[in-house]
């Protein structure tokens, strides 16, 4: 019998309690993840031109985008310039509230100012009055 000697205790491992902690952080990783992109991208990759001013609108217009080969989107469907209006003015006729309709056009910065034009001509055929062209903030040079 050994009356003298202390009782030695097994020392508790510290990595057990990280282990659920890793599983948790990678559950939350791959959650926000999967719901991050909550935004519904353009059809029509585009590089809008750069402005200065920064002004938002709280209505969600009806988005036209044009690239630089000329193809045209008008919400989530392609179209060609000849379905341009007929397609506004079917969005126009199921829109809500006619009043707060607005249209805003996405254009690549290098497409010609001549198509860009010919593509607002086309939308002005609708009678659609409040339109805006989408534009991405510069950085100002201090």
């Amino acid at each position: 019998m050994q009356l003298g000697k202390a009782i030695q205790h097994k020392k508790p491992n510290q990595d057990d309690n990280l282990i659920p902690l890793i599983n948790i952080v990678f559950l939350m990783l791959i959650f926000f993840m999967v719901a991050g992109h909550i935004s519904e991208s353009d059809p029509i990759k585009v590089q809008p031109p750069g402005s200065l001013s920064e002004q938002h609108s709280e209505v969600k217009p009806l988005t036209i985008v044009v690239n630089t080969d000329g193809e045209i989107a008008v919400g989530q469907e392609q179209v060609t310039e000849q379905e341009l209006t007929a397609a506004i003015n079917r969005q126009f006729s199921q829109a809500e509230d006619p009043e707060a309709f607005r249209l805003l056009v996405k254009v690549d910065a290098n497409l010609a100012v001549e198509k860009l034009q010919h593509v607002l001509s086309l939308v002005k055929q609708t009678g659609i009055k409040r339109i805006a062209l989408a534009t991405q903030k510069q950085a100002t040079a201090s």
